[in-house]
């Protein structure tokens, strides 16, 4: 790496990263050069980005991410023998480096994700997506996107009206009726219906006998 940026003579350097990791500090050494490199710096993500790798293309100015390649945010591990003390030794360095590792994250994040954020998905040994991970500012760019009329999963449920996220904080998803509504008047428009899936008349209305039993069966469950 340092004989890399020491003979770069072009403006960019660029870093193609499919790793599971490996040793923190070589990590954080890897992390520290690009971060100090005076020429653009991208990192190219094609599968994996894991452990020590992910706080290496922290230290890029640039991260592209391949649609279907993941980043690995997991806490730091280490095998220790000994005392009591040993291990209260081990647990404090763990705690350390856990913080360090942090700060790589948060420096490339720009507030898009809140340090106790990161520290939660640590935690839990989180793998991230391409898209989730230009969203909280993990990454930046999704390699081969040219394609217009490829939208990504978030695009999809935004367009019925809420997110997934939406839900989760309460907001109502259409309901199948509407969704059948919409598909109508779109097959209306114009629009050519989905294999296997024509445009029904609408329910008949309810009567009070239907009315009565349905209410019936709301009590028994």
């Amino acid at each position: 790496m340092r004989n890399a940026l020491r003979g770069n003579t072009d403006d960019e350097l660029v870093v193609e990263v499919n790793s599971g990791g490996g040793s923190v500090f070589a990590g954080f050494e890897i992390f520290s050069l690009l971060r100090g490199a005076s020429c653009r710096t991208v990192a190219v993500v094609q599968s994996l980005a894991a452990s020590a790798a992910s706080t290496i293309i922290s230290g890029c100015g640039t991260v592209q991410m391949s649609p279907v390649a993941q980043i690995m945010l997991h806490l730091p591990a280490i095998s220790t023998s000994g005392n009591r003390d040993d291990h209260r030794e081990s647990i404090k360095l763990l705690d350390s480096i856990t913080e360090s590792i942090l700060n790589g994250y948060e420096s490339k994040c720009r507030g898009k994700a809140t340090r106790e954020r990161l520290a939660q998905l640590m935690r839990a040994e989180t793998w991230i997506p391409a898209q989730d991970a230009v969203e909280m500012g993990l990454a930046d760019e999704i390699l081969y996107q040219d394609d217009a009329s490829a939208a990504l999963p978030g695009d999809i449920v935004n367009a019925v009206g809420s997110s997934i996220r939406g839900l989760v904080n309460g907001a109502a998803l259409p309901s199948a009726a509407e969704l059948r509504a919409k598909y109508a008047e779109l097959v209306a428009r114009g629009a050519t219906p989905a294999d296997g899936h024509p445009v029904l008349d609408p329910a008949p209305a309810m009567t009070w006998r239907d009315e009565a039993r349905l209410e019936i069966e709301k009590n028994r469950y």
